[in-house]
């Protein structure tokens, strides 16, 4: 007897409202109670991510994940010939049925499987025990919540705990020898693996390479007419809320290439932008330590050594000058706000301050959007995709805070 034990972090509770797998976890458990093999990938759901505080995924840690199809024929080799598993099998049977049917996978009904939840009320643990509950009570180290390796993992070894505790009671072992058979017997579909790597949690933690290290320092095209300009207006755009986003800089980093820009031209670009927020800055004759702080950080993200930020920030304005930085960019009464994304303030209440202060929430995202709020800047949402192709600023929540209503975020700091 053998079993794969699965757990899916995902979008939210209902594949039907068009929720997605975000992560898959399998943990292969003998009937010994051997671990034989651990297996985890994070998905990218081509959606936004839905409640990332309980799931803790982010959109950057997704953008370079693997597809559900890029993986349904090695995740479907790891259910064969084992018992599926999980606690509340019946959610993540949910997401199996409907991920793989999503795939081009035909995936027979009547999946037969064992719910660890389900079992609890077996061992005096209650009908809808959580598995921190369970885990606890039978002194399993659950390790990194919501992650769908280690949940896999502990309902493996809860899963492993149950068996051993039942099977050498002779009124459970027509229910494991059942179990077993049924397992056996099940046909999981088969296809072709496509070769695409997985991507676990933990490497999603790493750091992301800088934008600045995917510019090439040879054009690849001849230099286009009115390059500097463009790539300053795509620059000012991403700085809006003063940091650059994994997707901001993928697309910058593409646009400089469309546009014949080597490395050291973008530097150079880099530089005179630089100069230019500076004495936007000193535009009243004052630098705030707001603005020493602005400095310090688009220095950074534009990769200016210390000796430029340190001079930026100093008590010498500088002289006046004419540079390629855009204006700075403002919200106008009437202009249309479109918010995406599970936020961590309710939607409604953003909603009612923006009208509060004469703009206008919008549902959806046209080319007369000014700008996009989202509870990730990162986002996959079908919102984001859209503000992206047409060119429309995407900033995250807390923008709205410290931008846009700074009174309000001076009270709650």
């Amino acid at each position: 007897m053998s079993f794969a034990v699965v757990d899916f972090e995902t979008t939210g509770i209902l594949p039907s409202y068009h929720h997605r797998v975000v992560e898959i976890g399998v943990t292969h458990v003998e009937d010994d109670g051997t671990i034989s093999l651990r297996w985890e990938t994070l998905i990218n759901p081509e959606r936004d991510l839905g409640p990332q505080r309980i799931h803790g995924i982010h959109a950057a840690d997704v953008l370079d994940a693997p597809t559900f199809s890029d993986v349904a024929a090695e995740f479907a080799e790891l259910l064969q010939g084992r018992v599926f598993a999980a606690h509340n099998a019946s959610f993540d049977l949910r997401f199996l049925q409907a991920e793989f049917e999503r795939a081009g996978y035909w995936l027979g009904g009547g999946t037969p499987h064992v719910c660890t939840m389900t079992l609890g009320s077996r061992f005096g643990l209650g009908g809808s025990c959580s598995l921190s509950h369970a885990c606890t009570t039978y002194g399993i180290d659950i390790g990194h919540a919501h992650s769908a390796g280690a949940d896999s993992f502990a309902a493996a070894r809860l899963l492993a705990a149950f068996h051993a505790e039942s099977s050498t009671r002779p009124e459970w072992l027509d229910y494991w020898q059942q179990a077993a058979e049924s397992g056996r017997a099940y046909s999981y579909p088969t296809g072709r693996r496509t070769g695409v790597a997985v991507k676990v949690r933990s490497d999603a933690g790493a750091a992301p390479v800088s934008f600045l290290e995917r510019i090439s320092s040879d054009a690849q095209r001849a230099r286009v007419e009115g390059a500097g300009a463009r790539y300053v207006a795509l620059l000012d755009r991403c700085l809006i809320d003063g940091l650059i986003s994994v997707s901001e800089g993928a697309q910058l980093a593409e646009v400089a290439a469309e546009l014949g820009l080597t490395r050291d031209a973008v530097d150079e670009i880099h530089r005179d932008y630089f100069v230019e927020l500076e004495r936007r800055a000193w535009a009243d004759g004052i630098l705030t330590e707001d603005e020493r702080a602005t400095l310090r950080d688009v220095g950074a993200l534009l990769g200016h050594d210390d000796e430029a930020v340190a001079a930026a920030v100093d008590d010498v304005a500088p002289v006046a000058g004419t540079g390629q930085a855009a204006s700075a960019f403002e919200l106008s009464p009437g202009d249309l706000v479109v918010l995406t994304g599970e936020m961590l303030r309710e939607r409604s209440e953003w909603e009612a301050d923006l009208r509060e202060r004469g703009f206008v929430p919008h549902p959806s995202v046209t080319k007369k959007v000014k700008l996009v709020v989202a509870a990730d800047p990162d986002s996959l949402s079908g919102k984001a995709k859209k503000a992206r192709d047409y060119g429309i600023p995407i900033v995250g929540e807390g923008w709205l805070a410290t931008i846009v209503f700074p009174k309000q975020h001076e009270e709650v700091r």
